[in-house]
Order: structure tokens, then sequence, then C-alpha cells
């Protein structure tokens, strides 16, 4: 099993549930999208995903909907402080098992994390999924992230974090070109023509308003 979130605290009270529940479980960890990426690649046959919604390398829904797509037998439970009846419903929209709020007891994440083991739904008590849910374009952009190697992932999370094509290319170590290729791949799976666009379509899976990431407060 797997617990990604980058709160250690958090993460380590998460690991100690699940070694209660399933004492014979091994257990890993991810601070970042780019560690997740890591334990997923050495460990593919991972049980269960316990996933941040703010986790770094990640834009709201995005890490979700890019590793069910890779991963789709694996359950995910997403994991916030943010427990709006929306955001829990657009979490179960974009394929997530269950929900568990960063403010649950340890009895409710007993009981969350037992549900979705168990093939169920895990919602702990108090938690509303019944809001307006994801957009038709976020269900769209999810698919075409879904589609996107590892790499081509972690370009698109730094395009939205504003990086030019040379400041990706030096953070991931390829030439410049090798950039400009794997954006020319993200924009025709995302149905786009250039950066801005990208980021707006990226940012219907934010829990922000897409608008607010390519325009600077006031």
């Amino acid at each position: 099993m797997l617990v990604a979130d980058d709160h250690p605290l958090f993460r380590g009270a998460l690991q100690q549930v699940i070694a209660q529940l399933y004492p014979q479980a091994t257990l890993y960890q991810a601070a970042s999208v780019a560690e997740l990426q890591q334990q997923v690649d050495q460990h593919p046959d991972i049980e269960l995903l316990l996933l941040d919604l703010h986790m770094p390398g990640a834009l709201g829904f995005s890490a979700l909907s890019w590793f069910i797509g890779q991963h789709p037998s694996t359950p995910v439970i997403m994991i916030s402080a943010n427990s709006h009846p929306e955001t829990v419903r657009r979490a179960i929209d974009h394929g997530a098992a269950g929900f568990l709020s960063k403010s649950a007891d340890v009895a409710d994440m007993e009981d969350c994390i037992g549900k979705v083991m168990a093939g169920a739904r895990g919602l702990h008590p108090g938690l509303d999924a019944n809001a307006s849910g994801a957009s038709l374009q976020s269900l769209d952009v999810a698919d075409a992230l879904a589609s996107l190697t590892p790499q081509q992932f972690r370009v698109a999370s730094m395009l939205v974090e504003g990086l030019l094509n040379k400041q990706i290319a030096y953070e991931l170590n390829v030439k410049e070109a090798t950039i400009k290729a794997h954006m020319t791949e993200i924009f025709r799976k995302l149905g786009v023509h250039s950066r801005t666009q990208a980021v707006l379509a990226l940012g219907s899976l934010s829990v922000e308003t897409p608008q607010d990431l390519v325009e600077p407060p006031r």
C-alpha cells in the first residue's frame, strides 16, 4: 500500500492506521508526484493508494486522473483538508474509490480504508457526495491525462507551474527539443494549440478557478 502525502505527520498517522488494520501489508510512502511515480514504477502491484489532493507536482485531480489511467485496477482514496461536498463529488467522479478528510479520527480512517479494500465506496461519516460533480470538460481532460506517459505528465505539471521549455529541460535533465516534442504531444492529446490553452484546460481539474492559473492576482 502506498501513502502519498507531503505532510510527514499525517502520512505517518495513516501508515500507523494501515499497519494496525493490515499487519502483513508492505507500506510505501511518497511526498510528491515524482516520488509517487518512482514508487509505482518499483512496486507496480500495490493494492491501495492514498493520495493527497494537494500533492507537489499535481494540480487538483490531475494526479488522480493520471494514476487511474495508468493503473485502473488499483483503488485510490483521495485525502484532503478540503472536504466540501463538491470536492468530494468531483473526486468520486474522477475515479476515486473513497475520500478521507484530514480531520477524520482513527475510527473513521479505519472504516474508510476497510470499505475500499472490501470493494465498496469509502466515505467516512459526515462527508456528503451529493453535490454538483465534475464538468464534462474536466472529464475529457482527465481522459487525456490518463493517456500521457510519466514523463509527459511531469512536463504538463511543470507547464502549469509556469516553467519555460528550457527550464523544464533543465529540471528533467533532457534537451529542450525533447521537451518541445513532449509539448506537441500534450497539446495534441488535450486538443489545444498553445500553452495558455493547455493551462486553462488542465485548470479544469483544479480546485481553484482555471482563469486564476493564467492571470496574476491584481
